[in-house]
């Protein structure tokens, strides 16, 4: 279920699939979803075997649609702590205080405010200490000349931009800092 407007436009189900199945197994993945909208994106890790799943979104109208999507995949037999939590993606603490270290963050923010949040969460201590084992998959978007602010290759290990149909991915994994 998604709101009757233009504000949510979950990840299309073919993309979605292609970019689930790419990344291989999600069993007893924790798994925080930036941004969540209708939750698809959450809702997709759970119903792969993700253990944990936190949706953050901060309209209180998409956050009822999210729990309703939750009470319905609950319904499929998927077993995951799915929750969700209404405050902007700048809580940063409450966000990370409510989750274990996720395995993957997701981020779809509004197209229009999608580079300044991205901009925002590199500069945000709290999310750098807790998203620095993680890997990062945010949905680029569509606007011409739109994937060069998110070519922030001093900050992460790995870096991909992934096209899946016409939806496209920042992939990524932060730099570790460790010594092997």
């Amino acid at each position: 279920e998604t709101a009757p407007t233009l504000e949510v436009r979950p990840t299309l189900a073919r993309a979605r699939k292609a970019l689930f199945d790419s990344m291989g197994d999600w069993t007893d993945g924790v798994i925080l979803d930036l941004c969540a909208g209708s939750g698809a994106l959450g809702l997709e890790a759970a119903s792969r075997g993700s253990a944990e799943i936190l949706m953050v979104e901060n309209n209180p109208r998409h956050v009822e649609i999210i729990k309703r999507n939750i009470l319905k995949v609950k319904k499929c037999s998927v077993d995951a702590e799915m929750n969700v939590l209404q405050t902007s993606i700048s809580d940063t603490k409450k966000i990370f205080s409510m989750i274990s270290e996720p395995d993957v963050i997701f981020a779809d923010p509004p197209y229009d405010k999608s580079a300044d949040f991205f901009e925002m969460l590199l500069a945000d201590d709290v999310f750098l200490e807790n998203a620095a084992h993680s890997i990062i998959i945010w949905e680029i978007p569509d606007t011409p000349g739109s994937v060069g602010k998110f070519m922030k290759r001093e900050y992460f290990d790995e870096f991909n931009i992934r096209k899946f149909g016409h939806t496209m991915f920042l992939i990524a994994r932060f730099l570790s800092g460790e010594e092997d």
